[in-house]
């Protein structure tokens, strides 16, 4: 089974599974957070620990892509200001092999603009399944008095153009729809913790598990697809460089 499905199944069946143990309180209004169950609480608060979680994946891919574009910009103008003679040329590199170099990571770049932008897009629909999903916003709506700001904003919202003029725009654009999303999680998860200690309780073992969640290193290492994908693309351009350097034509 290929891991893009094992990810999208793994997701379905969270939803799946949060939208049956929450089917008899969907239809529940509180005006207030005072008035929802404790249990309900610690309920509400485990589904929004979930979607920060995986929403947090895709603020993963978007930040590698746009450092991973940043990278190769500031690489060809390196090059291109060699040409020019702004620069000095490296001492083992003749005018040819800097304009072959030039040349091949511009290539790279435009490949990985679209390999990279497919796969932030593939994140980016995750993150617009949760902010429409019903009980995400009946939870927002309990615990913050109202619904995620972002939500019903479509597709189009949701995904960013990779032959955009301005590509970092896109990124920065996507960056705050996503970040938007953690931060409703995060004021919710906030929320409930004040008033389950209001309550007598103690941090439950899901609050922390989700203050540690964003301070280590894993949104990093389950956002694989980005990773392998950066790390294809390097060790592409790395073995034709060395072709350059050597003075071997493809």
């Amino acid at each position: 089974m290929s891991e893009n499905l094992m990810d999208v199944r793994q997701q379905t069946s969270l939803q799946d599974r949060v939208e049956l143990k929450f089917s008899g309180v969907l239809d529940t209004e509180y005006s207030a957070l005072s008035e929802v169950p404790t249990e309900t609480l610690k309920c509400f608060a485990g589904l929004l620990d979930a979607y920060a979680r995986f929403n947090s994946m895709t603020e993963h891919a978007l930040t590698e892509y746009r450092d991973q574009l940043t990278a190769f910009d500031q690489t060809i103008q390196e090059y291109q200001d060699m040409l020019d003679g702004k620069t000095a040329l490296p001492e083992d590199m003749t005018t040819e092999q800097v304009q072959a170099m030039l040349d091949l990571v511009k290539e790279t770049r435009a490949q990985f603009l679209q390999d990279g932008g497919k796969e932030v897009n593939r994140r980016l629909a995750f993150s617009n399944s949760y902010a429409d999903d019903r009980l995400f916003n009946h939870v927002a709506s309990a615990v913050l008095g109202e619904s995620f700001e972002n939500a019903g904003k479509g597709a189009d919202f949701w995904r960013i153009d990779p032959n955009a003029e301005d590509i970092y725009g896109e990124i920065d654009r996507a960056l705050g729809a996503v970040d938007s999303l953690t931060q409703t999680c995060r004021q919710g998860l906030g929320a409930i913790a004040t008033e389950l200690k209001r309550r007598g309780y103690d941090d439950s073992d899901f609050m922390h598990y989700y203050s540690q969640w964003y301070q280590s290193e894993k949104p990093q290492l389950l956002c694989s697809d980005m990773n392998a994908l950066v790390e294809r693309t390097l060790a592409d351009l790395r073995e034709k460089s060395l072709a350059i350097s050597e003075g071997i034509d493809d």
